[in-house]
Order: C-alpha cells, then sequence, then structure tokens
C-alpha cells in the first residue's frame, strides 16, 4: 500500500500487552504513516515479559524514574517525527508538552482517555480545567467505552468527534474447557492490592465455604497483601490454590480451570481481566464500581453485576453453582459478548478518528459501535 504524506504519531507511556497487535494493524493497514513513542519500557508495578509487535516505535532518551512522566525529550522526538496528527493517552506534563508543540506548528491533535466520568470525579479544579482546555484544541477524540463516552460528553465534545476503539485482547489465545471439567468453582486474578478489594473476595470465599462445602478457591496474581489474603482463607479452612504471578502467555490457561470468576475492584475503568474470563467461557461477577459493568458484563446475561455486599455475592455464586444450565448459558453469552472487543475493532476505531481529524471522515467506512 502507498502511504499517504500523513504522519500519526501515538504517544503513550508504557507498551502494554493489549495494544501491541492494534498497532501492527494500524501499522500494516491504515493509509498514513505510523508510529509510537513511548515514555519509558515499563512501569515499576509491572511485571509484564513482554514481546513487541512488528510496527515502528521509539522510547523517550531515560530521565531520572521520578520524572518519568514529564520528560522534555518528547520535544525533540516530535520535532524529528513531524506528525500531521499526534494521540495523546494521558495528561501527564509529557503529554502536554505534545499538546503544545500541536498548537506552535499548527497539528491535529487527538485524545485517548480510558477514564470515565465516574473515576474522574475527584479530580482537583487545575486538572479539569487543563482537560477543558486541552478538548478545546482536540480535533477527534477515542474512547474505549460508555464511561469515557460519557466523560467526553461532560465536556460538551460533540458526538460525531467520539469513536470507540475497545480495550481488548486476543480472544484467540484463550483456551475453553467444558465447564464439568473445571477444577475449581471461583477465581481471584490480579494484583492483590488494597483497590482490588482481595479481602472482600476472601470474605465471600468463606461465607461460600459454609454453604458450599466442596467449594475449591484459585487465587492468581501477588502483591502486598498476598500473605493477609492467603492465611484468612487456610485459617477459615477454605480449599484454594495459589499461583502466584504468571506471565499472559501462561495465565491465559488458568481462566478455563474456574467455573466463574469474582472480579472485585474499588476502582477500574475498565478491566481487562474480565475480556479474559469472557474469552474463556467464563461467566464473570462484578460491581458497578469496573469499568465494563453493563458494557461487557451484562447483569443476567454473561455475569451479574452486584452491590459490594458479601451476602448478595454468595446467593449469586450459589445460584450458578446450583444451576448447571444457568452456568452453561453465562459461560456461552460470555463467548458471544466478547467477540466484538478485538484489536481489529481497535485499530479501525482509531483510524476512523484519524480520518476525522485530517479533515476525511468519509474516506473510511465508519465502523459499527461495540454493543451488548
Amino acid at each position: 500500500m502507498n502511504k499517504s504524506k500523513i504522519h500519526v504519531s501515538y504517544l503513550t507511556q508504557v507498551p502494554g500487552p493489549y495494544r501491541e497487535r492494534m498497532h501492527e494493524i494500524v501499522h500494516d493497514s491504515a493509509d498514513f504513516t505510523y508510529d509510537v513513542i513511548y515514555c519509558a519500557k515499563l512501569e515499576p508495578n509491572r511485571k509484564w515479559k513482554l514481546s513487541y509487535g512488528n510496527y515502528s516505535m521509539q522510547f523517550l532518551a531515560e530521565v531520572a524514574k521520578t520524572f518519568r512522566h514529564n520528560n522534555t525529550n518528547v520535544w525533540k522526538a516530535l520535532n524529528k517525527n513531524k506528525p500531521s496528527v499526534l494521540i495523546i493517552t494521558a495528561f501527564k506534563p509529557t503529554m502536554l508538552y505534545g499538546v503544545l508543540w500541536c498548537l506552535l506548528n499548527g497539528k491535529k491533535l487527538i485524545v485517548y482517555n480510558d477514564g470515565t466520568y465516574d473515576s474522574e470525579q475527584r479530580l482537583s479544579f487545575t486538572q479539569k480545567l487543563i482537560r477543558k482546555v486541552v478538548y478545546k484544541l482536540t480535533s477527534s477524540f477515542m474512547a474505549p467505552g460508555n464511561g469515557t463516552i460519557a466523560l467526553y460528553k461532560s465536556y460538551k465534545v460533540p458526538d460525531e468527534k467520539i469513536f470507540r476503539s475497545c480495550l481488548c485482547i486476543d480472544n484467540s489465545k484463550l483456551k475453553y474447557q467444558p465447564l464439568e471439567e473445571r477444577e475449581y468453582h471461583i477465581m481471584y486474578s490480579g494484583q492483590i492490592t488494597e483497590r482490588k478489594l482481595p479481602f472482600f473476595f476472601g470474605d465471600v470465599a468463606i461465607e461460600l465455604n459454609k454453604l458450599f462445602p466442596k467449594l475449591k478457591v484459585l487465587v492468581v496474581g501477588d502483591g502486598p497483601l498476598r500473605p493477609e489474603l492467603l492465611n484468612k482463607l487456610k485459617d477459615n479452612q477454605v480449599d484454594f490454590h495459589f499461583s502466584g504471578f504468571l506471565d499472559q502467555s501462561t495465565l491465559f490457561e488458568y481462566y478455563a480451570k474456574s467455573k466463574i470468576f469474582l472480579f472485585t475492584t474499588m476502582d477500574d475503568v475498565w478491566g481487562i481481566v474480565a475480556n479474559e474470563a469472557c474469552a474463556s467461557g467464563t461467566p464473570v461477577i462484578t460491581s458497578k464500581e469496573a469499568g465494563v459493568a453493563g458494557e461487557l458484563i451484562v447483569h443476567n446475561r454473561n455475569g451479574y453485576v452486584l452491590p459490594l455486599e458479601i451476602n448478595v455475592w454468595v446467593n449469586h455464586i450459589l445460584q450458578l453453582l446450583q444451576d448447571d444450565q444457568l452456568l452453561a448459558d453465562f459461560s456461552e453469552q460470555a463467548i458471544k459478548l466478547v467477540e466484538p472487543y478485538n484489536h481489529q475493532q481497535a485499530a479501525d476505531g482509531l483510524i476512523d478518528a484519524v480520518n476525522y481529524a485530517i479533515g476525511e471522515k468519509n474516506k473510511l467506512p465508519q465502523t459499527n459501535p461495540i454493543t451488548a
């Protein structure tokens, strides 16, 4: 394909396993040239073993870790790349330098934000003011889901400027195992930190164990609260297996080992673990604090969206574990509902946003929005 003279740079913080394939698709299929500028190679709290995709990328020159998100080297990178369109993915100082560069050089700006209307309510006045100013300069917007769309609309962004680019995994890499062959009944997967509510999970498991004596629990992940969670389960005679941290290639096998995935969280703007569970045919129980709630996870269809009350979760889990047909129906729907969340959709959303920004919104057919 002959690429146009339009050059697009995607400025983001670090590589992530859930975006690599999207970047490849855009790099290979878009009719503009495309590269990704990374601020750093890895966040300190991540243990990902990442295989980079086959696309054009660069990393900003290292600075002290405490100033990683305040890296003036981005200015040099943008002067070298001279993008016609810049996509920013956060509002850190490094990204704001990119906004200023676009303003001074007359280039187009696209904002990708994975925050939601609810998650950004606690931002300070200054943070909201910065977003308001940046949004006024933005040509088009990318959103992973309805929560971010609601956020944009709260800033009076018109519908036609908003394009969906979902958060997703490679659904084909997840394994399916018949529900009757799955060893565990409930599963926890994620960082074992306060934000992920591991003790709420533990309390649910303890109460469920009293009513479902053969309960077997799977715990995947690691974090500072690991010893307390495992001791809590052990002290209450819960039969559990702890796998520890697993990289992506191994983790994908584990979702098919459990009948139900409990996605406990205080605050997740999306929750990619729900994609992983659904692609394995594992129903998900979560709360409204997860961005996937009401979108990927539809109450009474492929899981439940429940208040964070122990007895409510226990009762709904029991209902599923004691009704094989209901569990099978939820499992089938989990696979069906996650299918539209894929890297092609994510890439199409980005390409559509670029075409709109450069005044060519009719050049490619607009992709269908994701519907639950």
